[in-house]
């Protein structure tokens, strides 16, 4: 199963998600965003770390800005929000996030139309959303049909058996998680995000 660990900001978490041999670490390199890291931090982090793809995440920077930044961090990967830049990104690795999304048929003809230019599918699902196919059997289902058409990596607010359960019921490509904010310089807790590894025996 692939993983993606998105909006990195410090060295604690970028380690612990390495060590977890997580596929993706991205850092937010958007100036315009609430989560962007500077670009000399990321790249400090970045030396410390080693296995996962790098991933720029980038919310409004122009299609421009995104290729040129990919070109000069070396990025392996990198994330948008608008469809409409994908054919200016031909050539990169791409992953395009969706965010609110309540119901899989309000995305399905989006995500076919655009899977030849998309390496992955960040779909980032209301709370109500997820439980409903964490909980539905029927609903989880027509999940299950998009994710076997579409390679998707699942971004769900559940604590970890509910994860478990959507992840097992819906069985998408892979899932993402967020990095958040150290408890005191170089040390947090990971004891949910641990709690979900180990539920999936990742």
């Amino acid at each position: 199963m692939y993983v993606k660990a998105s909006r990195i900001a410090n060295l604690t978490d970028a380690r612990y998600f390495a060590a977890r041999e997580v596929t993706y670490l991205g850092f937010c390199l958007d100036e315009h965003s609430a989560y962007f890291i500077e670009p000399a931090q990321m790249k400090a982090i970045r030396e410390w770390v080693a296995g996962p793809r790098i991933v720029g995440e980038f919310e409004q920077s122009s299609a421009a800005v995104v290729r040129e930044a990919a070109k000069f961090f070396a990025l392996d990967a990198v994330q948008v929000s608008q469809v409409g830049w994908l054919s200016e990104l031909q050539g990169l690795e791409v992953i395009l996030r969706l965010e609110k999304v309540e119901k899989p048929d309000a995305i399905a003809s989006l995500l076919e139309h655009t899977a030849p230019q998309v390496a992955f599918f960040q779909v980032e699902m209301t709370a109500s959303a997820a439980q409903a196919a964490a909980r539905d059997a029927i609903v989880a289902e027509a999940w299950r049909q998009l994710c076997v058409r579409v390679p998707v990596l699942l971004d769900a607010p559940l604590p970890a058996n509910e994860m478990v359960a959507l992840l097992t019921a819906v069985q998408p490509a892979g899932f993402a998680l967020s990095g958040s904010a150290e408890e005191r310089p170089g040390f947090k807790s990971f004891e949910d995000v641990d709690a979900l590894f180990e539920a999936l025996n990742y």
